[in-house]
């Protein structure tokens, strides 16, 4: 009778693996858009899982079996457990029923005779800047969505732009050509080029009170530029545009992917290709602090970090990864809150991230000419954004939350907004 009873039991646990097993599936499948598969798998297995709770399941487990097979180190793992927590804490208190942009509505051809390459919305609404390799930059009305002028700062195809945070009409541009440039979108007028570079100008960024601007590029380096006179938020009443100047430069082992300074306007975080730690810059000392991007504290390279967005409170990092998935960071900490599946990006693209303003939704671009938006708490995909039929290369939001903008190698832009 004993045995009858064990194998009775065992017979169950059984059942319940392969229902845990063909729900994990099932969800990987939805997620992944394979539909005609997911009806199959449920018809030929008699099982329909339930929705879960939390997204990305199966690729979270799967990711823990490698991480914990490649560590070099044989002792427990060290995840930051009171740092963990209080993240996990103000992660819960993000708002729940926010409205997010998932909707087409409208399409934008002929700003440029190439393709786009960067994108992005001025702080104050009132622009749209594009950049392209037609070696050109474009302003365009927000409204209207007419272009008002061209800006040719570059000698070459424009990589990145950036609005400056605290002076909307201030643009900074980068390039191929190893130039960086600032610009007046409101004129038209270029202020001030910069060649410091000697190799491609991947990233430009600014502090978020707009007295520091960084570039990083394939010369392995990232300079930092600071103003040293005028203020950029009085630029335009000032008989003269700020001037900048570098201050700091740092050379790396390998090509610099990311650039992003953090709230307190004094701390650069910088993502090295083949690196698996993040590097937290003092931007006045030169202090180099590395966070290694890995929990389990080893020095395996898991992935590379190719685009890095901090969250709209500055609790957070966002690292978009080439291994098609992004990682939620605390800030300074090794401990990863999240992963997020779905997108597809390897080491060959371009891969960029925004958040909504909100803090509660994420979006990326994606090899598959798609973009994704995940629901920050759950990991869950919440919407697929398709229209493109070329490389998504960019894509930003506007300050309120309701428009996102996105810039396609099928030479258009591409207006969503939120469902009614």
């Amino acid at each position: 009778a004993r045995s009858c009873m064990t194998s009775g039991r065992t017979r169950r646990l059984v059942k319940m693996d392969e229902e845990k097993i063909n729900s994990l599936i099932q969800q990987w499948l939805q997620e992944r858009g394979y539909l005609r598969t997911l009806r199959t798998l449920q018809e030929e297995s008699g099982f329909e899982a339930e929705e879960a709770e939390l997204g990305g399941q199966l690729c979270s487990i799967l990711y823990d079996f490698v991480e914990m097979k490649n560590s070099l180190e044989d002792r427990p793992v060290d995840i930051l457990e009171e740092e963990r927590r209080a993240a996990e804490e103000d992660l819960l208190s993000l708002p729940e029923d926010v409205s997010f942009p998932s909707v087409f509505a409208a399409e934008l051809r002929n700003v440029h005779s190439a393709n786009i390459i960067a994108v992005k919305i001025s702080p104050n609404g009132e622009y749209i800047a594009t950049g392209s390799a037609d070696r050109s930059t474009k302003i365009v009305d927000f409204e209207t969505r007419k272009v008002l002028r061209t800006i040719v700062a570059h000698e070459s195809p424009v990589l990145s732009l950036a609005f400056c945070p605290t002076s909307p009409h201030l643009l900074l541009s980068t390039a191929m050509d190893g130039s960086a440039a600032i610009s007046n979108a409101e004129t038209g007028e270029v202020v001030a080029t910069f060649k410091n570079h000697n190799k491609y100008v991947i990233r430009g960024a600014w502090s978020p009170d707009g007295q520091l601007f960084a570039t990083c590029g394939h010369d392995k380096h990232v300079n930092i530029y600071k103003v040293v006179e005028g203020e950029p938020g009085e630029a335009l009443e000032a008989p003269k545009a700020p001037i900048f100047e570098k201050f700091r430069s740092k050379e790396f082992v390998n090509i610099p992917e990311a650039i992003a300074f953090l709230s307190d306007s004094a701390t650069l975080v910088i993502s090295i290709r083949g690196d698996n730690y993040l590097h937290y810059l003092d931007t006045q000392s030169g202090e180099d602090m590395k966070v290694n991007l890995n929990q389990q504290g080893d020095d395996h390279v898991s992935f590379t970090v190719l685009d890095l967005v901090p969250s709209p409170d500055g609790k957070y990092l966002l690292a978009s990864t080439d291994k098609s998935r992004l990682v939620l960071y605390p800030v300074g900490s090794s401990a990863q809150l999240r992963w997020y599946y779905g997108a597809v990006n390897d080491e060959l693209c371009q891969t960029r991230a925004c958040w909504h303003p909100s803090g509660a939704y994420i979006y990326v671009t994606s090899q598959d000419q798609k973009l994704y938006c995940w629901k920050v708490t759950s990991q869950k995909v919440v919407a697929q954004l398709v229209g493109h039929t070329g490389t998504v290369r960019d894509l930003d939001i506007s300050w309120d939350g309701k428009t996102l903008i996105s810039a396609s190698f099928d030479k258009s832009l591409r207006l969503w907004t939120a469902s009614s």
